[in-house]
């Protein structure tokens, strides 16, 4: 039987407590960078740290972490940055901003994480960093890159933005690299609407990071309009506007605090697609080793179904669908700078990939809806 609502691929999960908070801060008149960034970053910090402390700097989004991220790290004109076609554009975009060139890597196919022995053969002498992706919530091979980075000192930038509560090895995503950048976008697993973050247990990167963020004024700018602040501030460098405001920070702190329940419904979700759905579909990697946050859940099609008849299929019956990703060296912008490079992995496993519904305010049966729909679709 068909249902009569649509059953969307991601919905933001949403209480009382984001409404209350949200509301506190617009009637508090302080509604840009204040006080309730500095508790959100604070909040996500303490959440992140395993040991050393970890620095965090409320942006306002991970496109922009990424870009100041890199900016930070001295990454610059004429310098390389290999990045995995399988991601966003803001992934490489970024780096085509501050001037150096994106070079794009195949990746696993299990995981469709970057292929590292792949990245190696990529690496020249102007290559500067890497920025691994961790694709709908598995982690990349973090022990592999920090050994490639050593190996030929390379900075490394981590594209968290679907691996926000994370574990590579009993350890959370946000404690390995030279920064890590997290997205809060309205479909994320913490979600404010609008709103990134970096984070590094480097503290002066992470300063760094701040100050370019606003303009390269110095932190002192934020104070101006409060009683015990100053109207003199001072512009040190060249610098963006990519400040997180109050509003987005107190749903993000409310987030926060519910952000492992919501990862282990995630997970419970994926448990029952895995248990009931047609072994003719393909899955990505999980691994006890590691916790898995399903941001996304990908699966692969069975050789020969066509993927578009299945998306449409999905939409007759109220199922929302979509494609994650578009590889980049599809596109025709990096497909002309990338003219010989060749991704096997990344070719084959886009003909048949396609996510399905998921979000922690599905109910079992809205999974078993699409088990059932999908399963049908193939025969069964």
């Amino acid at each position: 039987m068909k249902r009569n609502d649509f059953l969307p691929l991601a919905k933001p999960y949403i209480s009382e407590d984001e409404l209350a908070a949200a509301n506190e801060v617009l009637r508090s008149g302080w509604w840009t960078t204040g006080p309730k960034v500095t508790e959100f970053e604070a909040a996500l910090s303490d959440y992140l740290c395993e040991g050393d402390p970890v620095y965090a700097v409320g942006l306002n989004s991970c496109t922009a972490a990424l870009h100041l991220a890199l900016l930070a790290c001295g990454i610059g004109k004429d310098d390389e940055v290999i990045v995995p076609t399988w991601t966003f554009a803001a992934t490489a975009h970024v780096v085509e901003w501050v001037g150096a060139k994106a070079v794009l890597c195949d990746i696993e196919g299990n995981s469709l994480n970057i292929d590292l022995k792949k990245a190696e053969q990529l690496i020249t002498d102007k290559t500067k960093a890497i920025m691994p992706v961790h694709i709908a919530g598995f982690p990349c091979d973090m022990e592999g890159i920090a050994s490639l980075a050593k190996k030929y000192d390379l900075k490394v930038i981590e594209d968290a933005a679907h691996a926000i509560g994370t574990e590579y090895k009993g350890e959370k995503i946000g404690n390995f690299s030279d920064v890590t950048c997290f997205s809060f976008y309205a479909t994320k697993n913490l979600a404010m609407g609008e709103g990134g973050a970096a984070v590094s247990k480097d503290k002066e990167i992470i300063e760094k990071i701040r100050k370019l963020g606003y303009f390269g004024i110095n932190k002192e700018a934020f104070k101006r309009y409060e009683k015990a602040g100053n109207w003199r501030y001072d512009i040190e460098e060249m610098g963006y506007k990519c400040n997180l405001d109050s509003v987005h920070a107190a749903i993000g702190i409310e987030q926060l605090k519910k952000l492992d329940t919501l990862n282990a419904r995630r997970r419970e979700l994926a448990a029952l697609y895995k248990k009931h759905l047609s072994q003719k579909i393909g899955f990505t990697l999980d691994s006890s080793e590691h916790y898995h946050t399903y941001h996304l859940f990908p699966i692969l099609l069975p050789e020969g179904v066509e993927r578009d008849v299945f998306i449409q299929a999905m939409k007759e019956e109220n199922i929302g669908t979509s494609v994650h990703f578009i590889p980049l060296h599809l596109h025709s912008y990096y497909a002309a700078k990338n003219p010989h490079a060749t991704f096997e992995t990344a070719d084959a496993i886009f003909a048949r990939i396609v996510s399905i519904p998921m979000f922690p305010s599905m109910s079992d049966e809205d999974a078993h809806y699409v088990i059932a729909k999908v399963n049908a679709f193939l025969g069964e």
